[in-house]
């Protein structure tokens, strides 16, 4: 051989050896942004070999999809491998701070979660230092192994080619293996799926979850059903009324003032314990003109938004896409709710809220449902705060002013307040803030967030006190109702102490202890006393409307009649008078004894907060 051949065939072999190198060193890229991934967010080993192949495979995608935009290698893979590199380190911050893992929803509330996360202490593990080094090692040295797609129709080709695996693969995944191997995510336990499946591949499972098929049954017909019985029930009830007319001392409040308070909660509904002094010794000693009970909320820790849905709506998060936020979905334009219904009935709508109103998005979400004004941080500049938020005292300082700017003392005022005092977190120090209350006994000196929490509780009730003693003085009617958005995110181990057992054994049917806070219906007027023991937060407002004296739309009438045989109504599933315990696939069956009722209820709330065809009839005062 020829020293001129043996060269040319020398370069040829290295060439060969370069363009294998390459193409092996590419594929590795998924298997080594799996890896480094869950080895920041901490389970690596939790995860098993065919799981982790299935999350390979997931990210094998994302890296074909962008590189066939692209057509370059040099794109591909420093966007995937930077992005999912961050996405870990998120994942294991929020995993921190609010034990729950990002999901596909909180993308929609990545505006939120900037607001608040300043008020959470980040750590910078070993793990991820490691991770972020090994990244900028991988793309660089993949910078000087570029692979490309070099003219528009080999482009097109390769991108249409891409598209059709792609597709392919996710009718298989999502067709034939997930129902095939029985994937889904465990709602209750959350972080448990994610630590057994790996990131990538939950989050692909949860997309089954984005679309809300309609109930069995569902139909017009069906709605026009339920509508017609319930318009000829009422008026079989008024027909029995007579010419009675309602009684003289029936009044309707002209202030209605509905607060839902930022972590308000008895944590004494999930276990015994003892505290220093007592931290609700005003809301605890209200007993004229009172309405109490528990209310029963769809979250635990986080996630707002939805007990003010339920609440404002009627409607169910359980009966919506699971673990989705209503506020970034369902609350269309012209939604009916609790606020149409009261301006129908000739009340300002105001909401109130100290803090950014993008959060949420309850910026469109208050214009959707016809508040006339919504107030947020810019209207609290320079209230005292309690730690980084405004105080309660200061919220309400702000909502009296609302109600003695109005142009009439007469006129009907709806004020919705969503306070920001009690957010969590609990673990800092703070020179605007005095421990007042601690636990006692056994648990003294272990739980310094649930301190530190158990002291703002406090704080709460002293500003609620202030407020009611405000319109205890006031002529106008006024009713007042205060309630919790959820419990807070203090020490898992102090739940799990007072529990008197690890939280994965307490039996599901008794998890709502975990999802109680406390509501309040208070009134400046007479108005019968009484402890409505636990209530589904989606029956309150329909409560509220009827206490008051107000009209009420079908729907209303509808929740109502339900709430009389089903007090609870909630995500864990439904709890009759007795007591007794029905998960959702059992309350939908014969077995249940208000089957007929569950049916019914699903198939409005489909139509209330799914379907784009609203039945506006049962929705609306006539």
């Amino acid at each position: 051989m020829t020293k001129e051949n043996r060269d040319k065939y020398l370069k040829q072999r290295w060439n060969v050896s370069k363009a294998v190198c390459k193409i092996v060193c590419l594929l590795l890229v998924p298997c080594i942004s799996y890896l480094l991934f869950e080895y920041v967010t901490g389970n690596l080993a939790t995860v098993s070999v065919s799981m982790a192949v299935l999350n390979i495979a997931w990210m094998y995608v994302l890296y074909l999809m962008l590189f066939a935009v692209s057509g370059t290698t040099r794109a591909a893979v420093p966007v995937v491998s930077v992005f999912l590199l961050v996405l870990s380190l998120a994942e294991a911050f929020v995993v921190a701070f609010r034990d729950r893992p990002i999901l596909l929803w909180d993308a929609m509330a990545f505006k939120t979660a900037m607001t608040v996360s300043g008020n959470y202490t980040f750590v910078i593990t070993q793990e991820m230092k490691i991770a972020c080094v090994c990244v900028i090692l991988m793309n660089i040295a993949l910078w000087f192994m570029p692979f490309r797609i070099r003219g528009w129709k080999l482009r097109l080709a390769a991108g249409a080619g891409t598209a059709v695996a792609i597709g392919g693969f996710a009718a298989w995944f999502f067709t034939s293996l997930v129902p095939g191997w029985g994937l889904g995510i465990n709602m209750w336990a959350v972080n448990d799926t994610y630590k057994e499946y790996g990131y990538v591949l939950s989050t692909a499972v949860s997309l089954q979850y984005m679309v809300k098929k309609p109930p069995q049954g569902y139909s017009t017909a069906k709605l026009k059903e339920i509508h017609d019985r319930l318009e000829e029930e009422e008026q079989v009830r008024l027909a029995s009324l007579g010419s009675v007319s309602l009684e003289d001392d029936s009044i309707t409040p002209v202030n209605l003032i509905c607060i839902m308070n930022e972590s308000l909660s008895d944590l004494r509904t999930a276990g015994d314990f003892t505290t220093n002094t007592e931290y609700f010794p005003f809301i605890s000693s209200l007993e004229e003109n009172t309405v109490k009970g528990s209310l029963c909320v769809p979250v635990f820790g986080s996630l707002t938004s939805n007990s003010e849905f339920e609440f404002l709506t009627g409607d169910s998060m359980a009966l919506l896409p699971s673990n989705s936020i209503a506020y970034q979905f369902n609350v269309k334009p012209d939604t009916y709710s609790m606020v149409s219904t009261l301006k129908d009935q000739g009340y300002d709508a105001v909401a109130m809220h100290p803090y950014p109103g993008e959060n949420w998005n309850r910026v469109e979400c208050y214009n959707n449902m016809g508040f006339d004004a919504f107030l947020d941080e810019e209207f609290y500049e320079d209230s005292e705060q309690l730690r980084n938020y405004v105080s309660d005292a200061a919220d309400y300082d702000k909502l009296i002013s609302v109600v003695e700017s109005k142009r009439a003392p007469e006129d009907k005022l709806f004020i919705f307040n969503v306070t920001m005092q009690n957010h969590g977190g609990y673990e800092e120090e703070y020179d605007n803030f005095e421990q007042e209350v601690w636990l006692t006994g056994e648990y003294e000196g272990l739980y310094p967030k649930t301190d530190q929490y158990l002291s703002l509780m406090k704080k709460s009730d002293e500003a609620f006190q202030y407020l009611l003693e405000y319109f205890s003085k006031v002529d106008e009617p006024t009713m007042i109702v205060m309630f919790g958005d959820h419990q807070p995110s203090v020490e898992d181990e102090f739940f799990d102490a007072i529990a008197g057992m690890p939280s994965s054994e307490v039996p599901v049917q008794d998890h709502l202890m975990w999802y109680e806070t406390p509501f309040i219906i208070w009134t400046n007027y007479d108005m019968p006393s009484r402890d409505m023991g636990k209530l589904g937060a989606v029956y309150l407002s329909s409560e509220v409307l009827r206490m008051a004296n107000l009209e009420l739309t079908p729907y209303n009438r509808f929740l109502l009649q339900m709430e009389e045989v089903l007090p609870v109504v909630h995500f864990l599933g439904c709890y009759d008078r007795e007591g007794n315990y029905y998960y959702w696939a059992k309350a939908e069956s014969e077995r249940c004894p208000y089957q007929d009722m569950v049916l019914d209820y699903e198939a409005l709330v489909y139509n209330h907060s799914l379907d784009r065809k609203k039945y506006k009839d049962m929705f609306v005062i006539k």
